[in-house]
């Protein structure tokens, strides 16, 4: 039989207590999922458009192997 010391017990509680405040503080999550995608992808593309791309760098619209 394993004997549980009181430094890990203390660990136990103090990670359990860590992690019930991080869940309280997290937002509650969309139900509406296809929303949410939506919203999530809306808000990624505008990010990613406001970074310029020389047109160097951009890929050729047809790919001949």
């Amino acid at each position: 039989m394993k004997t549980v010391t009181r430094r890990q017990m203390m660990g136990a509680a103090a990670a359990s207590a860590l992690a019930v405040k991080v869940a309280a503080q997290a937002p509650a999550p969309n139900p509406n999922f296809a929303q949410a995608a939506q919203d999530s992808h809306r808000k990624n593309s505008m990010i990613l458009a406001s970074f310029p791309i020389p047109m160097s760098v951009e890929p050729a619209f047809q790919f001949k192997a």
